[in-house]
């Protein structure tokens, strides 16, 4: 499966970039198959276009405001 594990957030601001953290740690703890691409989304937008076009499945990281419990995962479809 043709997949993008695509962490976002700005290391400048309150979130901490934990989206870009974890691609970083991801990246230094395990070896992905060459169908897993993980990237440093960071602050881009239209950016990103390319690098999702044509994927199975994209997986983000990213911080969000919610009333959930901190870790919670949100699925969108």
């Amino acid at each position: 499966m043709n997949t993008l594990l695509l962490g976002v957030g700005n290391l400048l601001l309150s979130d901490e970039g934990v989206g870009v953290r974890a691609i970083e740690a991801l990246e230094q703890r395990f070896i992905f198959p060459p169908e897993v691409t993980l990237q440093d989304g960071g602050t881009s937008g239209m950016e990103l276009l390319e690098v999702m076009a044509n994927r199975e499945l994209i997986i983000v990281v990213d911080a969000v405001r919610s009333d959930s419990a901190p870790g919670s995962l949100f699925i969108l479809k």
